[in-house]
């Protein structure tokens, strides 16, 4: 069975979007998963905390095309982390900056998403050998949709039996 992703929540997307609005160099918005630079330069870090499906899932079965479209509603908690010199007035302005009718858009056309809740900025400034690292973090929830389209191929021959009440067997092809 082949299945095709039509459409998904982009974090790549999400972080370049992220990056723009923060007038950022490149690479300094970047998931968990990669190390962040050194030094006093500002990095964002963003990553998936959780996705749940809001309802269930719709099914669309196009018969020309011979797949069936399945749509999910979902909501995404994305955890963004910003490390470095003034992290928290960072963070502050990107928040200020979500909310922007200018970003909306730009998340609609690009993620195909819209921002639901933004949660309270967390001061997580801590001790880090003989000095001091600025962090700050908060989650930002958006609501998207997942679409996965999977093969259905027509049943072209079949062949099916029958059983009668008086024991008789018959059987046919079904063309």
């Amino acid at each position: 069975m082949a299945t095709t992703t039509q459409q998904q929540f982009d974090m790549k997307a999400l972080r370049s979007l992220l990056r723009e609005v923060l007038s950022l160099p490149s690479g300094a918005v970047r998931p968990s998963y990669q190390a962040g630079p050194t030094g006093a330069e500002p990095c964002v870090i963003v990553s998936v905390l959780t996705s749940v499906e809001i309802g269930t899932t719709r099914q669309e079965f196009d018969g020309a095309r011979e797949i069936e479209r399945l749509s999910t509603a979902r909501l995404t908690i994305v955890s963004v982390e910003a490390f470095g010199n003034n992290a928290y007035a960072l963070m502050q302005t990107l928040m200020t900056l979500l909310q922007a009718s200018s970003t909306q858009a730009m998340m609609r056309n690009r993620l195909n998403a819209g921002l639901v809740t933004l949660s309270p900025l967390r001061d997580l400034t801590t001790i880090v050998g003989a000095g001091t690292e600025e962090r700050a973090q908060f989650d930002a929830t958006f609501s998207h949709s997942d679409c996965v389209e999977i093969d259905l191929n027509r049943i072209e021959h079949a062949r099916f039996t029958t059983h009668t009440e008086t024991h008789e067997i018959a059987s046919a092809p079904l063309a």
